[in-house]
């Protein structure tokens, strides 16, 4: 017979003492099985003391509703210097609270045991004693009263490590024994200085309940569900606004509330419009969000018109904008001549192809073009440098010549082609005149060159043009309103901390893969397997091999390297990236990130690392990154996936290839060669708002460094890290920049330019909304929370859910949960 209770359970807490939470325990007592009484604080002492909702005033629900299991909840807010004594028995502080935990439950003897919520526990190294804490609360609560239950509140863990709160203390497996009950607290994903999103996004979800069930039995699991949820402003910063967050938290009633009008961002006269709005449904994580006095709103891919380097993408669902590298953009004015690389006459190799030249051993072309007047004019000639040694050109105009080279390894034009301006405001009389091009560095390409009056040229990552199309909304009078004063533009945009300035990006998912002009295998064996999809361009791909692979140029000598390495089942020994006779590692056997020279080991970092099963090698493998940044004697070894320094050391100065070593067959899905000295931050956007003018976002101020402004790239005067260059954190998620006051008329159409500086910079979404103020706003409904009760229930068939907490829900929840009596 089937038991319709059965993974059906709920459990809240105490938390607010609001009428509504009263009204809910009035009328839907018989609905909850299990209720934390949210009265208790524990101090750094371990002394317990009563606050919040009074235990006298829960007597008649407790007296209404005897099956109910209502549990002492104790908890520290949070504070991890309550956590640490209590877990080091600081002066005796967990011997306090074991005894006080005793003394509640002798004051309260109807009580069904206690509910243990201490949070903020610290990183992995404490988890043993965290977990030896929670060993001596169950033994001292069981020793006390077999009959007394244990709940002990768990953060959301998607792996051992695997808290996206810092909480690494939790081992979900290893407390499992000590508690009768668990409550996972799988809500907080989002919160009031997080970017906006649901409070339990699927995903999340999803990775904490897959493991949970895996390492904890079920029917001690509660599904933890938020009841509320928050309200971001976006049209100002935080400390313009007086608050050091962005987010206001409420109920399901308050987020009611900006539904119907009710609220508004400017109460006072002359107040802000009052305007009744629609939510919107997000399918996926199964929540409702609105947009709170938004006249227009767009993602960063709902641009009326972009072009390369600007790309769209999508990650998470959300369509936004990026580039990954620059390109350059020209102009001509007045061209009078326009010729491509056929030349006139040649000596020497000299390989012409469609379109261009290839100079080799003593070639030289000559070009004769016309002018049709005197005058001052422009010469820029279109080149291609094809690698770092093949880099100089020397060009001669009438017998003036001139030698065009490029030595920096970063230089963004590697491999392509580039437009040079070599002669600028050359007096040129009217008749014909004389190019020559020879060889200076074997395998330089020549594509042509114009004679103009003005030549001009930068680097660009292009730009996004929006529509914005505010119209008017009808208030709750039923009036069609806008805005008191004006609107405010609000860009939604995630940047990245800076990265070595790239020399070499390589994923191997282009074909043909390790073509010999730029790959060399110096020892062993090196093949790329790539993921055979049907069409697809850059299929998913890895390298595989043994030995040395290094890239075709001999000449590299100070530089950061960063390789994500995968280790297959029959891998031994060592496997990371070299420069010259340095060769930074990581050691599978001893379980260490290593760097030598030559046969000297000079440093080493203890780590763990593991195999990939052969089933898991192409779609789950564990990746493990390895780099080494090396500036003249000096080398930084980093690991993980924060590219966390791990060591630094004096080395010989050394010089030679660079590249991929491994002792035996290892993976690589990544090789990544960047300048040692030189960055290039990924931060800075500009606007073009409607009148035209032109504003800089993002620009982080930085010393102890060299700008370059045309490449918008710096280099360290010091060897210092980049983080020591500037006083201002990078954030790793989404944030908001604000333009100032834009007076637009509702039912006029405006463009907007979205201009990025530096690559990798996201344009994820554009809010054009009241300057008196505008929001997202998310929020848990009925829907929301039975669809999450039923997953959990059917899909993972845990206890059941519980819920933080009561009395922020819609009431109307409650029709919809069984009777639990």
């Amino acid at each position: 017979m089937i038991d319709p209770l059965k993974n059906r359970e709920i459990m809240v807490w105490t938390f607010m003492g609001n009428a509504r939470m009263y009204e809910a325990l009035e009328k839907y007592g018989d609905r909850i099985n299990q209720i934390g009484l949210f009265s208790f604080k524990v101090r750094a002492t371990g002394e317990i003391y009563e606050t919040g909702v009074t235990i006298s005033d829960m007597m008649p629900y407790i007296r209404k509703w005897p099956h109910i299991r209502w549990l002492l909840t104790v908890a520290n807010d949070g504070y991890n210097s309550i956590f640490k004594a209590i877990r080091e028995n600081t002066n005796g502080a967990q011997d306090m609270f074991l005894s006080e935990l005793i003394r509640i439950m002798e004051k309260y003897p109807w009580c069904d045991g206690v509910d243990i919520d201490l949070e903020g526990g610290g990183d992995y190294s404490t988890a043993a004693k965290s977990t030896a804490m929670f060993q001596n609360i169950y033994q001292a609560v069981k020793s006390y009263d077999g009959r007394k239950r244990i709940n002990i509140c768990l953060p959301g863990m998607t792996s051992v490590k695997g808290s996206v709160g810092g909480e690494n203390w939790c081992v979900y497996g290893d407390l499992a024994p000590y508690c009768d009950t668990a409550s996972i607290m799988s809500y907080g994903m989002a919160w009031a200085g997080s970017a906006p999103g649901p409070v339990s996004p699927r995903d999340w979800l999803e990775g904490i309940y897959d493991y949970a069930v895996s390492v904890m039995p079920p029917e001690k699991i509660y599904f933890g569900m938020p009841a509320y949820g928050w309200n971001w402003q976006i049209y100002d910063t935080p400390e313009n606004l007086g608050d050091y967050y962005r987010g206001v938290s409420h109920t399901y009633y308050g987020a009611k509330n900006w539904m119907t009008g009710y609220y508004q961002f400017k109460e006072t006269a002359p107040a802000s419009p009052q305007i009744p709005i629609v939510a919107y449904w997000d399918d996926y994580d199964k929540g409702a969000f609105a947009l709170p006095h938004v006249y227009d709103y767009m993602e960063g891919r709902d641009a009326e018109h972009y072009s390369y380097p600007l790309m769209g993408e999508v990650y998470k669902r959300r369509r936004y904008l990026t580039s990954y590298g620059k390109t350059q953009k020209t102009n001509f004015d007045g061209v009078v001549v326009d010729r491509n690389a056929e030349p006139d006459s040649y000596s020497g190799i000299v390989s012409i192809s469609d379109g261009m030249i290839t100079l080799g051993d003593n070639g030289e072309a000559v070009y004769e073009f016309n002018v049709p007047a005197a005058g001052s004019y422009d010469l820029a000639v279109k080149l291609g440098f094809p690698l770092w040694d093949k880099n100089s050109v020397r060009l001669s105009l009438d017998g003036i010549s001139v030698l065009v080279e490029e030595h920096r390894l970063w230089w963004p034009y590697w491999r392509t082609t580039f437009w040079k301006g070599v002669w600028k405001a050359v007096s040129l009389s009217a008749g014909t005149h004389t190019l020559t091009v020879s060889v200076a560095a074997k395998g330089v390409q020549f594509y042509g060159f114009k004679v103009c009056s003005s030549f001009s040229e930068e680097t660009s990552v292009s730009e996004a043009s929006y529509l914005l199309s505010p119209r008017k909304f009808k208030d709750i009078h039923g009036v069609m309103v806008a805005p008191r004063e004006g609107f405010k533009l609000t860009f939604e945009m995630l940047r990245r901390k800076a990265d070595s300035a790239l020399i070499w990006y390589e994923d191997f998912r282009d074909r043909p893969p390790l073509p010999e002009s730029y790959w060399s295998i110096l020892s062993g064996e090196w093949q790329v397997w790539q993921e055979d999809e049907f069409g697809k361009n850059r299929p998913y791909s890895q390298l595989e091999g043994y030995g040395e692979l290094a890239l075709n140029y001999g000449s590299f000598h100070d530089l950061h390297l960063r390789a994500q390495l995968i280790f297959p089942q029959s891998f031994t020994g060592r496997a990371g990236v070299f420069l010259g006779d340095l060769f930074c590692c990581l050691n599978y056997e001893a379980q260490v990130v290593e760097l030598y020279q030559g046969d000297v080991l000079l440093g080493s970092y203890a780590t763990s690392f593991e195999k990939t099963a052969d089933a898991e090698i192409r779609d789950a493998p564990n990746l493990y990154t390895i780099e080494m940044r090396k500036r003249g004697t000096s080398v930084r070894v980093y690991s993980g996936a924060s590219s966390s320094l791990r060591f630094q050391r004096t080395v010989a100065n050394t010089s030679g290839f660079a590249g991929i070593r491994s002792d035996s067959k290892v993976h690589c899905q990544l090789f990544r060669v960047g300048d040692s000295f030189t960055y290039e931050p990924y931060e800075c956007f500009d606007v073009v708002l409607p009148d035209g003018s032109r504003t800089s976002f993002g620009r982080i101020p930085r010393t102890g460094v060299t700008w370059d402004e045309e490449f918008q790239v710096f280099t360290v005067t010091s060897d210092i890290e980049e983080h020591e260059t500037r006083t201002e954190s990078i954030s790793l998620d989404y944030e908001f920049f604000h333009s100032s006051l834009l007076p637009l008329v509702c039912g006029n159409d405006y463009q907007v330019k979205v201009i990025p500086r530096d690559i990798n910079v996201w344009i994820s979404r554009l809010f054009l909304g009241d300057s008196d103020g505008f929001s997202i706003l998310y929020y848990q409904d009925v829907d929301s929370l039975i669809y999450w009760a039923n997953e959990a229930a059917y899909r993972w068939k845990v206890r059941g859910m519980c819920m933080w907490s009561l009395g922020q829900e819609d009431l109307r929840l409650w029709e919809w949960l069984p009777k639990q009596v």
